[in-house]
C-alpha cells in the first residue's frame, strides 16, 4: 500500500505515505532531498526503511515521506506546531555527508541548518535521527544526544541507500521507537499514539474534509473495489467510504446503501479517534443514544465497524465503514484488516487528490 510518487513540477512540497500492516502502528516522518528519496523513480529508500522498521518492531507502520529539504526546512522553522509534529514517534532526515562527492558550501550550510535549527525543534516532540549519506569517516557524532542522534552510511551506486545501509538505519529507527514507547509509559502514557488519538480541532478537520469534497466531487469508481472487498471480508451487507463534511456525509463509494446527506452520521464517532471503532450492538452503546440511524430508522443499524481515513496532513476526513441490521460478535472484525482496508481507500483518495 505505497502511495509514493516523484514530486510533481511546480509543487511547493511533494509528500506521500507508505503503510505497513500490523497492530498498534507507529508513525514516522522521513524527510530528504528528492535525489536521495526517489532514485530511478521508485522511491526505494522509503520502501526499504518501511519494510525494515516494521519487521523489527513487529507492529504496523505509517511512514510519511516528504521530498525536498528546502520547503520542509522553511515550514518547520516557522512553526513545528503547524506540521503537528507531535504525531510522529520518530523523524528521520536524510542528507548528504559534507565529505561526500565534493559537496559544495551551500549543501554544507543546509546540513548545518538542519542540525542547529530544525532538529532541536523537532526533538521537543519526536525522536530524531539525522542520516548522513556519504563517507562514514566524516561522522563526528557531535549532534548525537538523547533525542537527536545521527548515523553516517555509505551511498550505494545511484541509490541513496543500499540494503545494508538501509538495515543500519532501520535498526536505529526501531531502537528510537522502542525508546519512545518506554518514555511514554514512564511519563503516564503520553505516547505519540495517544496524542494522535485525541479529538482533532473540528474547524481544522472540517477545512481538510471540505478541500477533499471539493476536489473529489461525487462518487469515485476507483473505490468500488475497496467497499466490495470490505463487505466480503466481514460478511456484512453494507460498506461505505465516506467523507465527513459540515456534519453530514459525502459518500465516495458504497455497496448496499449510500450515506449521502445523512444527519447525525454514526461515522462522527470514528473520526474522534485515530483507531478503529467496532460496535457489536449499537443498542448497547450509549454514544448512540438518540441517533436516528440506530433508534428511529425503519431498519436500524445494529452492527457498525469503521476506521478513519486521513488526509496527507493527518486530519481524519472520513471513514471506511461496514455495518449490518443485526448485531455481530466483535471478534468477527480483525482491527488490523479493517485498518488495511481503510488505508487502501486512503491511498486511492490521495492519488485522486494529487
Amino acid at each position: 500500500m505505497d502511495g509514493t510518487r516523484p514530486p510533481a513540477p511546480g509543487r511547493r512540497l511533494a509528500a506521500s505515505r507508505l503503510h505497513r500492516s500490523g497492530r498498534d502502528p507507529h508513525r514516522v516522518l522521513l524527510v530528504g532531498e528528492s535525489a536521495l528519496l526517489d532514485a530511478a523513480g521508485t522511491a526505494p529508500v522509503a520502501g526499504l526503511l518501511a519494510n525494515g522498521v516494521a519487521a523489527r518492531t513487529g507492529r504496523g507502520l505509517d511512514l510519511d515521506v516528504a521530498w525536498d529539504l528546502g520547503p520542509v526546512l522553511r515550514a518547520v522553522t516557522r512553526s513545528t506546531e503547524s506540521w503537528r509534529l507531535w504525531r510522529y514517534e520518530a523523524v528521520v532526515v536524510l542528507a548528504r555527508s559534507s565529505a561526500s562527492d565534493g559537496v559544495v558550501g551551500w549543501r554544507r550550510e543546509r546540513i548545518r541548518r538542519i542540525a542547529e535549527q530544525v532538529l532541536p525543534a523537532l526533538a521537543r516532540s519526536s525522536s530524531v535521527l539525522l542520516v548522513r549519506i556519504g563517507d562514514p569517516s566524516s561522522h563526528d557524532g557531535r549532534w548525537d544526544g538523547p533525542a537527536v542522534s545521527s548515523i553516517t552510511v555509505p551511498a550505494d551506486g545511484t541509490a541513496a541507500l543500499g540494503p545494508g545501509a538501509a538495515d543500519a538505519v532501520a535498526d536505529r529507527v526501531a531502537a528510537l521507537l522502542a525508546a519512545a514507547d518506554r518514555a511514554g509509559r514512564a511519563h503516564g502514557g503520553a505516547t505519540a499514539r495517544e496524542r494522535r488519538d485525541v479529538p482533532q480541532p473540528e474547524a481544522e478537520r472540517q477545512r481538510a474534509a471540505a478541500r477533499a469534497v471539493e476536489a473529489l466531487g461525487g462518487m469515485t469508481p476507483h473505490l468500488e473495489r475497496v467497499v466490495l472487498l470490505a463487505r466480503n471480508t466481514f460478511g456484512v451487507p453494507f460498506a461505505q467510504v465516506n467523507l465527513l463534511d459540515r456534519g453530514g456525509i459525502r459518500t465516495l463509494a458504497f455497496v448496499g446503501a449510500t450515506g449521502d446527506d445523512a444527519e447525525q452520521p454514526i461515522c462522527t464517532i470514528t473520526v474522534r479517534g485515530s483507531g478503529p471503532t467496532i460496535i457489536a450492538d449499537t443498542w448497547e452503546d450509549h454514544r448512540l443514544d438518540g441517533n436516528p440511524h440506530v433508534h428511529a430508522a425503519a431498519h436500524p443499524v445494529r452492527f457498525y465497524a469503521a476506521h478513519p481515513i486521513e488526509s496527507l496532513d493527518g486530519y481524519r476526513i472520513g471513514t471506511l465503514c461496514v455495518f449490518d441490521l443485526v448485531p455481530h460478535d466483535p471478534a468477527d472484525v480483525d482491527p488490523v484488516v479493517l485498518r488495511d482496508l481503510a488505508q487502501l481507500a486512503e491511498a486511492e483518495i490521495s492519488a485522486l487528490l494529487d
